[in-house]
């Protein structure tokens, strides 16, 4: 079976997705974002990213998802918001990622204001191995407990980027029992791996 067809029947009830891929494979994060998002619409979309600029980060989810979210908000640092932001945009600041209380605060905020509608929902948080330098796996594990229960309840859509390779693997390990799939890039297969739980 074509991991589009894995993706698309064994995602369709998980609302946390890891993917681990490496950080040179970030380039096929379009592609794993249009699979395991469908073609849903209208979506709302919650980004919590510290690797890229609010406008690279949005204008990579308007590819993705063909056009623009009905509702976008994205959670940064201020040295990460330089420029101006696109319109349909809102940016909310942490003063760093190891601000998890904020970063939960602000997170909620949008959770809770889209609960009601009938819109698909997504969280994407890029990355984890960002957030690995800030805090420790127990801080971020607590975190992401709490995130992605929530998700469970909205039944939104998560998903959760890190590199394995720039962990131990039980760090790895550790962080797959909070996630419904974990869809992985198989350096030496030279393709994806789509695990389900």
């Amino acid at each position: 079976m074509e991991l589009t067809e894995r993706v698309t029947q064994e995602t369709r009830d998980a609302t946390s997705v890891l993917v681990l891929r490496p950080q040179l494979q970030a380039g096929s994060d379009a592609t794993c974002k249009r699979l395991l998002v469908g073609d849903s619409r209208p979506v709302h979309l919650l980004g919590i990213c510290f690797s890229t600029s609010p406008t690279q980060w949005y204008d990579q989810w308007e590819q993705v998802l063909g056009g623009p979210p009905a509702d976008a908000a994205v959670i940064t640092t201020p040295d990460s918001f330089v420029d101006d932001k696109p319109d349909g945009l809102v940016v909310e600041t942490v003063g760093n990622p190891a601000d998890v209380t904020g970063i939960g605060m602000q997170a909620t905020k949008y959770l809770n204001s889209w609960e009601e509608d009938d819109a698909t929902v997504v969280v994407a948080l890029d990355s984890l191995t960002l957030m690995l330098q800030y805090v420790s796996l127990e801080t971020l594990y607590r975190f992401l407990h709490v995130l992605t229960r929530r998700l469970d309840v909205l039944g939104a859509t998560g998903l959760f980027f890190l590199d394995p390779s720039a962990q131990d693997q039980k760090t790895v390990n550790t962080l797959k029992t909070l996630f419904h799939g974990v869809l992985s890039y198989e350096e030496q297969a030279g393709d994806w791996q789509l695990r389900t739980q």
